[in-house]
């Protein structure tokens, strides 16, 4: 049974334009709150475009769920982070290059007829049909603690306080913060780095939910309760065609996925 006076936070990783998974997911948990009768806080780690075809759909869905669920937040990734350039007309040539070469044009596609490179054009065009895409990015955090918990994109550079982290490793950090096995003050939740065995795995001090959702047809959220990792759940393209549900427990995150 939930508890309402701890919410349940779901942690969504790297959306990267699946909303068909997103909506799914989310949709299982509306069912679950309703069940018990207590609003959830949904956390999304970053990157919610590039690479799949559906950005504009995914940040029309998390701008709806954070109205929807009061304390939800969205954790600004790196590919988020370029599409907010964008808008603000701040994005460099080399960003612009970089962010193209990793599946922008997937995103600027999805919003515009207009041809790369015309940014301002696509910039303008995304203005005046989604301004709400435009405030939901200028309102999205870099980290987000909950408890013991602290939510990021990418991770954190150990032996820093969270308020003294840089920008650019909350949102990019690899190495120095994968390969550490001492504690962090908090358990860090993230994605931005794809995990070996394509589900969730957790580790003593920080808990990995990015399943490369726009080629394996995966997404996955860690559910947290009472403070504790409680179970992860998986939207999951079959090969019919349909999307189905699974979950399963903290413990069994580390087994391959049939």
């Amino acid at each position: 049974m939930l508890d309402d006076a701890m919410p349940a936070v779901y942690a969504i990783a790297d959306v990267h334009g699946r909303a068909d998974l997103l909506e799914v997911l989310l949709h299982h948990i509306a069912v679950v709150s309703r069940e018990h009768r207590a609003k959830p806080i949904v956390i999304f780690l970053g990157d919610l475009i590039d690479r799949g075809p559906h950005s504009p759909q995914v940040l029309d869905l998390v701008s709806a769920t954070l109205d929807l669920y009061p304390g939800s937040r969205l954790i600004l990734g790196n590919h988020d982070f370029y599409l907010r350039s964008l808008l603000r007309e701040e994005l460099s040539p080399e960003d612009a290059v970089n962010w193209m070469d990793w599946g922008g044009v997937a995103t600027v596609s999805a919003y515009s007829r207009r041809p790369v490179p015309d940014f301002k054009g696509i910039a303008a065009d995304i203005r005046e049909v989604f301004p709400h895409h435009a405030v939901l990015l200028e309102n999205a955090l870099t980290y987000q603690e909950i408890g013991r918990h602290c939510f990021v994109h990418a991770g954190i550079r150990p032996g820093l306080p969270l308020a003294v982290q840089t920008d650019y490793d909350l949102r990019w950090i690899r190495a120095g913060f994968l390969d550490h096995v001492d504690p962090f003050d908090h358990i860090v939740v993230h994605g931005h780095t794809i995990t070996n065995s394509l589900r969730p795995e957790v580790y003593d001090n920080r808990i990995a939910v990015d399943t490369a959702a726009y080629r394996t047809g995966r997404l996955s959220a860690a559910m947290i309760q009472h403070d504790k990792l409680s179970h992860f759940i998986c939207t999951k393209l079959n090969v019919t065609g349909d999307i189905s549900v699974e979950e399963w427990h903290a413990s069994d995150a580390l087994s391959p996925i049939p």
